[in-house]
């Protein structure tokens, strides 16, 4: 069992930075370490940022995701995946009257990452963060996913779509992608009828 914090502290937030850094850095290589001498994982899009923190039965850290919304420098995807100019034009709209945001730095403990542990972890990311996207009037939210972690998603009900080709991002290949608030509840009732309506 897993429970989710949203992190207001500076404490569980520097906490949250330092997990990223080990599966980022130390554990998948994704990001050199070399550029993250103090060992936390951030950049600027964390100022924009609602971070969430998941902690295991025993209070450990077990995942961490952050939510970027009304950014002034725009989102990570968007900045650094080349988006098909047909999708680009669609979610224009969207950009501009700041209705769409963006789910990135979804890390999981090694030892969590079993499909019933993973699936109840990604369940809160959809009941915590999905409920303030739809408080917060963020219709859309783009995702840099790698083609497995697509699969998986898409298997849980998180009903992202590719914009794009898998491109190199960090030292792997993601694809650009947007996912609906609204579709997410719809494919999702028994976790948003409570939290929701």
């Amino acid at each position: 069992m897993f429970k989710c914090i949203e992190a207001k502290d500076e404490r569980l937030i520097k906490e949250i930075y330092r997990f990223r850094y080990q599966i980022a850095c130390e554990e998948e290589g994704i990001f050199d370490k070399n550029n993250y001498p103090d060992k936390y994982e951030s950049d600027r899009y964390d100022k924009y940022s609602i971070q969430y923190a998941f902690f295991d039965k025993y209070e450990k850290l077990a995942a961490c995701v952050r939510l970027v919304h009304h950014s002034k420098i725009g989102y990570p995807a968007a900045n650094a995946l080349k988006i098909d100019e047909r999708e680009k034009l669609k979610l224009l709209p969207y950009e501009e009257s700041e209705t769409i945001g963006e789910l990135s730095r979804i890390f999981i403990r090694k030892d969590c990452r079993g499909i019933k542990n993973t699936k109840q972890i990604i369940d809160l990311v959809k009941i915590n963060a999905g409920k303030k996207m739809k408080d917060m009037g963020i219709v859309c939210s783009y995702g840099s996913l790698e083609e497995s972690f697509l699969r998986l998603l898409l298997i849980l009900k998180m009903p992202y779509h590719p914009i794009g080709s898998y491109q190199l991002y960090g030292n792997r290949l993601r694809a650009p992608c947007v996912m609906f608030t609204d579709e997410l509840i719809k494919l999702n009732k028994e976790l948003f009828f409570e939290t929701v309506y």
